[in-house]
């Protein structure tokens, strides 16, 4: 039989930890019941974590690598960055309705997920978005003097608005009304806007 690496034991403990926050919630997990979960002590347990604060950072840190992973494939059916942004939006939008059936979400993993400094989140959301304007400024879909660092963190910001704030205007269990919002507020204003100068003096 294959001895069981470290790496092993740590993913156990890990997929206990999220097993039991689904069962009897973030607050009310212990590490009695991650150890059984897990099927490892918990003196094993403490091998690898100081406490549940450490497995709870751990988790998010996991779901959080999921949650871009998924996002990632997501944006990548879009053929340009319009399409890529687009579904970005739609994709937090239902993160934040985690919809019955869809297999990109479960609910403990996003409760985790924003356990996490919001700081962190920031970032990492803007790390994902920074890629995608560098490459439609490239392609010419992104103007010449957007600043990419900056515009990625205000879409971070307009994605993290869109997971956490409902809409008095938009339905946000309608996907295409995400997309057309995302369209005609968020995507335009890193457009050139010289077509649209063309277009107002003919």
């Amino acid at each position: 039989m294959a001895e069981v690496t470290a790496s092993e034991t740590r993913d156990a403990i890990l997929a206990g930890a999220f097993a039991c926050f689904r069962t009897y919630g973030l607050r009310k997990t212990t590490i009695v019941d991650i150890a059984r979960k897990s099927g490892v002590s918990r003196s094993t347990i403490y091998e690898y974590f100081k406490d549940k604060a450490a497995i709870v950072e751990a988790c998010a840190e996991a779901a959080s690598q999921r949650f871009y992973r998924n996002m990632a494939k997501v944006v990548n059916r879009g053929e340009t960055t319009e399409d890529k942004l687009v579904l970005a939006c739609v994709f937090v939008t239902q993160a934040r309705q985690v919809v019955e059936g869809e297999k990109y979400f479960d609910e403990e993993e996003v409760n985790v997920l924003l356990t996490r400094d919001s700081a962190v989140l920031l970032k990492e959301c803007a790390d994902f978005i920074a890629p995608i304007l560098s490459a439609g400024r490239v392609t010419g879909e992104v103007r010449k003097d957007v600043d990419i660092a900056l515009a990625s963190e205000w879409i971070a910001r307009i994605l993290f608005s869109l997971f956490s704030t409902g809409s008095p205007t938009i339905d946000m269990s309608d996907d295409d009304a995400v997309a057309a919002f995302a369209r005609s507020f968020i995507v335009r204003g890193l457009a050139d806007d010289r077509s649209a100068r063309v277009r107002r003096t003919d």
